[in-house]
């Protein structure tokens, strides 16, 4: 064991009761600069001068002198400029026998290579919202409870709201479509462990209640249990349609006047499977606790006048 501990690629040392070190091995005096054995320092003796790591070391002595374990993970910066350390710094008392809590094993890692590595990762996923938050196309994402989790800024700036605001969690998916589109949204079939992408083309609305079309590519998960996990949607403004495809135009005009109408609507085929549905059916759906209101006409009928 002794020369496992001496041969470590971490630091280790053991201090007695009154603090001084009786043993350390070659990775503990190079971390901490000590020219040989006869130079070996405990750890506040090293770093307590240290105005970045001094309250760090102060717990970890604590720790020691109460018998404790404790962990500190702390920046060194470089002299005359060189680039600084990252270590992670670990005490524990050497067993659990009365006079062996007494004693204390002080363990020192560099992690500069760890920290740098995450701080790489970091600047990358900063990298991806950005791209994220001005891409040409809109995107939002809802939780289970209906709230909008994540809004990214083209969407924000097409309905005049504050991202701050929509990050918050204070608006919810109602707040921002139109009628009863958003019952189209929730009233998706749910299928355990599928994955499932619906396209609507409905109206949003802006925050000084104008509307404006959109096509949404609505992706949403189930799990095991069937339970609906937090969806992701593709936003497509259709404000130039109308400009550039008279045809095209027509057809989306149609679908938002077949999803915005007043009355519940829905094709059905011969077997009374639900092919189509507007929003007002949907909703109508919901409100009857029908979770497969959308699957097969009949759910929406009372049982003693199906034969109808």
């Amino acid at each position: 064991m002794g020369r496992i501990a001496d041969h470590a690629f971490d630091g280790l040392a053991v201090t007695d009761p009154r603090g001084h070190v009786v043993y350390s091995n070659a990775a503990y005096l190079t971390l901490t600069g000590a020219a040989g054995p006869q130079d070996v320092r405990p750890v506040e003796r090293v770093f307590i001068g240290n105005p970045d790591v001094s309250e760090a070391v102060f717990r970890l002595l604590k720790a020691a002198r109460e018998g404790k374990r404790q962990q500190e993970e702390v920046r060194i910066s470089g002299n005359d400029g060189s680039q600084g350390r990252w270590l992670r710094m670990r005490v524990r008392p050497l067993g659990t026998g009365k006079r062996e809590t007494r004693y204390a094993v002080w363990s020192i890692a560099d992690i500069t290579r760890d920290r740098e590595r995450q701080e790489d990762v970091f600047q990358e996923l900063q990298h991806a919202i950005e791209y994220l938050d001005h891409a040409p196309c809109g995107f939002f994402s809802v939780n289970p409870a209906g709230e909008l989790a994540y809004v990214n800024a083209t969407l924000a700036n097409w309905l005049d709201y504050d991202l701050a605001e929509i990050g918050s969690g204070g608006l919810k998916l109602t707040d921002i479509v139109s009628g009863d589109g958003a019952s189209l949204l929730t009233a998706i079939v749910a299928v355990p462990g599928e994955v499932k992408t619906e396209v609507f083309d409905i109206d949003l609305r802006m925050r000084t209640g104008k509307t404006m079309p959109v096509r949404l590519y609505h992706k949403l998960a189930f799990g095991a249990d069937g339970a609906p996990g937090p969806s992701r949607t593709l936003v497509i403004s259709r404000a130039r349609d109308e400009r550039s495809d008279p045809d095209r135009a027509a057809e989306v005009r149609f679908m938002r006047f077949f999803d915005h109408t007043p009355m519940a609507i829905a094709t059905v085929d011969r077997g009374g499977n639900v092919v189509r549905a507007n929003a007002r059916y949907a909703k109508l759906g919901q409100a009857l606790g029908l979770d497969s209101a959308s699957k097969s006409i009949f759910r929406a009928v009372n049982s003693r006048d199906r034969h109808l």
